[in-house]
């Protein structure tokens, strides 16, 4: 019985080991997933974990002495992010980020996207905007904001380019979730809505500060991250869910993201037999690209282009052929349609991206989430080679 027993235990273990190869040999062959939303572990602790346990370049820490403290916001995304530093910011007249108000007169480019656009969590000169400028040596604009989609994007250029002389025209569109305000559009005709208008936090007299939210910047260390104040805010507020505790103990949060690493080439796996429906919206889309270019052409505005952002997905399988891959290609390809038709120049930042030695370089401790510095100055470079010709 006893020797019966101790052949189970050994055939068992054997299975494990040989699961754990096959898994392994599957990880190396298939793509990743967002491991905390596999996990469903907490941002702000997976967070607290890398920044504990990362090389941080100095480089792109935020200068203080270049702070102008009391007169800026201070977004507090640090958590969620580069788990170093907030982002920092003056808003122009409309509450947009990193423009000064003469801009909206006379610029040479205009540029708008979603929260990719203005490069979230990022600091000035690390942003997109402030390393396309000292690339083309040009004057930019930029409208963009974030949770927006292209109906929102058209009208705000619409509204808030009326009266500003340019000449080239960008539209980032994110393929992570800008054809969600497309759908969305199909029972709700959010072409009728009013333009988009930034909230302008400094004209608000009781402003309430939030610790996941806006704060007016009060002192040098608003700018970087601190966990303890953090949770010293949830003891005392032990109503609002800022911090999950049960993600405390650090060496089992690392523990669950080494096996979400090994186990994420067999949810590639599975996701080979998924049916992805037809992808609706098309006409929506147009409808929006046709509009901005209305708008464009009354301005005579020639050079115009789409650009094309890939998401964390797309850069992590290996397999191009994957059915998630293809789903994200269709949508792709809407794009480019519509670009096409309008005379607009399509330029497909996903295929540079991908084709990078590393294409998970360009995120935070290449996890799912918004680009880095890296991420933004690649963008950048990219951009200025094809535009400058």
């Amino acid at each position: 019985m006893n020797r019966n027993f101790l052949t189970s235990v050994i055939t068992l273990i054997f299975l494990l080991i040989l699961l754990v190869l096959f898994l392994g040999f599957l990880n190396k062959k298939l793509s990743g997933v967002s491991v905390y939303d596999k996990l469903k572990i907490d941002r702000d602790q997976l967070t607290y974990i890398k920044s504990k346990s990362s090389q941080i370049n100095n480089e792109f820490i935020p200068k203080f002495e270049d702070l102008k403290i009391n007169s800026q916001y201070v977004i507090k995304c640090g958590y969620q992010e580069s788990g170093i530093y907030h982002v920092f910011y003056t808003p122009d007249m409309y509450g947009f980020q990193h423009n000064s108000n003469n801009l909206y007169l006379n610029s040479d480019i205009v540029i708008v996207g979603d929260s990719f656009g203005i490069s979230s969590c990022v600091n000035p000169p690390y942003t997109m905007k402030f390393q396309l400028e000292k690339i083309l040596k040009k004057k930019i604009l930029n409208l963009s904001f974030t949770g927006t989609g292209p109906i929102a994007q058209m009208k705000i250029v619409a509204k808030y380019a009326a009266n500003t002389n340019f000449d080239t025209f960008i539209w980032f569109y994110y393929e992570g979730n800008d054809w969600s305000e497309i759908l969305e559009s199909i029972n709700k005709n959010l072409f009728m809505e009013e333009a988009h208008t930034p909230k302008n936090l400094f004209l608000h007299k009781n402003f309430t500060n939030s610790v996941r939210g806006i704060n007016i910047l009060n002192s040098q260390k608003d700018v970087m991250v601190d966990y303890k104040a953090l949770l010293a805010y949830q003891i005392k507020f032990k109503e609002q869910k800022i911090i999950d505790y049960k993600w405390q103990n650090e060496k089992l949060v690392i523990f669950k993201i080494f096996l979400a690493e090994k186990l994420r080439g067999l949810n590639s796996l599975i996701k080979y037999f998924k049916n992805y429906p037809e992808l609706q919206g098309y006409q929506q889309y147009d409808r929006a690209v046709n509009e901005m270019n209305i708008f464009l052409n009354n301005k005579m505005i020639e050079k115009k282009y789409i650009y094309y952002l890939p998401k964390y997905t797309r850069l992590s399988h290996k397999n191009k052929n994957h059915p998630e891959v293809k789903n994200l290609n269709k949508q792709k390809e809407m794009v480019k349609l519509a670009a096409n038709k309008y005379d607009f120049e399509f330029i497909d930042g996903s295929e540079f991206f991908y084709n990078r030695s590393d294409p998970l370089d360009i995120f935070h401790y290449r996890l799912p989430g918004h680009y880095n510095e890296n991420g933004y100055k690649l963008l950048a470079e990219h951009i200025g080679s094809l535009i400058s010709k």
